[in-house]
């Protein structure tokens, strides 16, 4: 019941018909959008210089990251989208098989229409998988990545706790999917987040595949997510520049809350700027 409450106040937190428009989040009068695989994606842009893109968890909108825009687009332009099938973007794939190797394609191709040939990125959750896929395929396009709360595959942890506690129903009504992404594509992401139990090979991402990163790397996971900590540890045995934070007490969202925010936006900004390397050079 415990991890039943956490995981509704967490997700929580955070085809087009007129009625799906006018039920799911609203376009910002700052929202634009590109076509890539198929797929009409929306996205929204802060601030300027150097491009950090910011990727919300499965289930969630870039509304997620509203609270920290204000202070990373001091810094650079943020760019934050609505992954396919998710708030204001569209999915061409109606199947309940979602596959984070497909929206890593989605996600290079959004880069190249954006002619964005260098970036800095930080995923949530299954965004933070779709980091990984995409920085293994094209290691040169990121500079620095923060995958957070990610996984290299489903574990048997994983997967009892989605049977357990994300039936399609109550998943659709807990997240408020239908605010969120509407009720045809609410219902969807659903049964896409509960199929998840029974997926296998995506994602699975081997120890060659991350070896290939070339990127600077956070890896941030909660010491008590019901995704192991296991797995943060494989990403950051074999993930060649590497760093690791382990958040006490975090969860699955460990820079969630009053108490995280503060110290996720401090950690992240001095290891996007280089400042840990930088201090590391000898005198």
């Amino acid at each position: 019941m415990k991890l039943r409450i956490l995981f509704i106040l967490t997700f929580c937190a955070s085809f087009f018909p007129t009625r799906l428009a006018e039920a799911q989040e609203p376009v910002s009068a700052v929202g634009k959008f590109v076509t890539v695989n198929g797929a009409k994606i929306y996205y929204e842009e802060y601030g300027q210089g150097e491009p950090l893109i910011l990727l919300h968890g499965f289930a969630q909108t870039l509304s997620h990251w509203r609270p920290y825009i204000a202070e990373l687009s001091k810094q650079y332009r943020v760019i934050a989208w609505d992954m396919r099938g998710h708030g204001r973007s569209t999915n061409p794939d109606t199947s309940k098989v979602f596959l984070h190797a497909t929206a890593a394609r989605d996600l290079l191709a959004f880069l190249h229409s954006l002619h964005l040939d260098k970036v800095k990125i930080m995923g949530h959750s299954s965004d933070g998988v779709i980091i990984l896929y995409a920085a293994s395929m094209q290691p040169d396009r990121f500079d620095a990545i923060i995958p957070m709360s990610a996984q290299v595959y489903y574990s048997d942890q994983v997967r009892e706790f989605i049977s357990k506690n994300a039936q399609p129903e109550q998943f659709y009504n807990f997240m408020e999917l239908e605010r969120k992404h509407g009720k045809v594509k609410g219902k969807l992401v659903a049964r896409q987040f509960y199929n998840f139990r029974e997926l296998y090979g995506d994602p699975a991402i081997t120890p060659d595949q991350l070896a290939k990163i070339k990127a600077r790397t956070l890896i941030i996971h909660g010491d008590n997510d019901f995704v192991p900590v296991s797995q943060a540890w494989e990403m950051y045995q074999h993930i060649p520049k590497a760093r690791l934070w382990i958040v006490a007490n975090g969860w699955h969202e460990p820079h969630v809350g009053p108490e995280n925010e503060a110290d996720f936006i401090r950690v992240t900004l001095e290891f996007l700027r280089g400042d840990w390397d930088k201090a590391n050079l000898p005198k």
